[in-house]
Parts: structure tokens; sequence; C-alpha cells
């Protein structure tokens, strides 16, 4: 049995707990965290810091080759490749999340997939949307504004089929052009427990565009990524979990 009350320690920015405890074990565990704590071992700053870094090289995506095949899995552009600078990480990746301002008049078009410093491990937070054959365009809605990808998200991706897709804060999708494709999925897991030697240096979110224009209408089915952050949490597993044994 375990008893737990806070204290706060001026000066260091965190609060420690403070355990009364039956059990020997229990009494090791407790005083060696008090001990860490007390020694300056865990430091607070990064205990519980979910890190922001904003992406650079913004822009237009390349559109699709034109000819045949007009969509799909064998037709992407030249991609548009958004880096991140990620410095100063000092604890495992524990979660992933990410947020992107976009305009396009085709998400269907779009295939976009997030890559760790050497491209690996990677994960598509999307790709043809709307779409489970290989040659398929997908859905034709737009996309106008700030969208969130994050394990919490409200909203699937998929199901949100809405001539102007909402802005807002969504789960990412399984892979389209394949059936079945476009189940909601978890970013994070992808990632979990990359050490700082593996996290810190230059993360990719790259875009492709898999649509040709609309015969007749230049320009159609074209978009630009205006900006990108990627979050990273780093939080201590020992403070997250609130040192419940």
């Amino acid at each position: 049995m375990i008893a737990r009350t806070g204290l706060s320690q001026p000066g260091f920015g965190y609060t420690a707990a403070v355990f009364s405890v039956a059990s020997g074990v229990e009494g090791m565990r407790s005083t060696t965290i008090l001990a860490l704590l007390g020694f300056g071992l865990v430091a607070s700053s990064p205990a519980f810091a979910v890190e922001s870094f904003p992406g650079t090289n913004v822009g237009p995506i390349p559109d699709a080759p034109a000819g045949s095949p007009s969509c799909g899995v064998n037709n992407l552009g030249q991609p548009r490749v958004i880096s991140f600078n990620v410095s100063n990480l000092v604890y495992p990746v524990v979660g992933v999340s990410l947020s992107m301002n976009i305009n396009h008049t085709w998400r269907g078009d779009l295939v976009v997939k997030l890559a760790a410093p050497g491209g690996s491990p990677s994960k598509i937070i999307f790709s043809h949307t709307g779409s489970n054959v290989p040659n398929g365009c997908g859905h034709n809605g737009i996309l106008n504004g700030l969208y969130t990808f994050e394990d919490t998200g409200q909203r699937d991706w998929w199901g949100s089929s809405f001539p102007t897709v909402p802005t807002g804060s969504y789960r990412a999708a399984l892979p389209g052009g394949a059936d079945p494709g476009g189940a909601a999925t978890l970013i994070s897991p992808d990632f979990r427990n990359l050490s700082p030697e593996l996290a810190n240096g230059t993360w990719t979110l790259t875009f492709w565009d898999a649509g040709d224009p609309t015969p007749g209408q230049p320009g159609s089915g074209t978009g630009t990524v205006n900006a990108a952050t990627l979050m990273i949490d780093q939080t201590d597993l020992i403070f997250a979990n609130g040192f419940n044994s």
C-alpha cells in the first residue's frame, strides 16, 4: 500500500512525490526516486516536455506528371520535402504529432509521409484519400487551413468527406490505393522509444501529388504547404506515470 503527498521544491521547477510505504521493495523504489531528485539526476525542465519544431522549405507541391495513369500510386510528382531541425532531446521519444497549414484543391491526390532522421522509421500520415484501387483519384475535397494529426485526434480523416475538409484535429489514416485502406491509425508507436541520439537531427515531412490537373482546367488539383510543425513528446515515463507502482 502506498500513500502519496506532493512536495514542491522551489527553484527546481518540479513537484516531487513523497511516499509512505509498507513494503521494503516499494520503500527502496521510492527512496531511489527521491534520492535521484535530491541529487539533481532527474532533470526537471525536460521531464514534462513536448517540444515543437517549425518546418522549413514550405511551398508549392509539384503536380503529378501528365499522362496515363492520371491518378494513383504510380503517378507521383516530384516531392515537396519539409525539414524539421530537431535538437536538445534528452529522453527517448514517447509520442509524435504534427500540424500542417495547407491549401489543395483535391486531397485525394496527396501522399504525406513523416520520417525520422536518416529516413527510418517512417509513417504514412495519409495517402490517396478516398481510393481503394491503385489508379483511383480519391476524394475531391478541398484542404484550406490548419490540420493537426495526433493519436488523440477528434476526427476520422477518411470519414470527413466534405466538399471542404474541416480544419481541426485528426487521426492519421492507413494508406489508400489498395483495399482495404483509410482506417484510422496511430503515429507514435512507429517512433516510440527512439533514443535522443537517433531522434536529434533532421526529420522530414514529404508531400507528393499523385493526380494530373483536370483537362481544360489548368492549375486544378494543385496545392501549397504554407507551414508545418512537428511536436515530439519526450515526457520522462517516471513523471508521466505519476510515480505509480
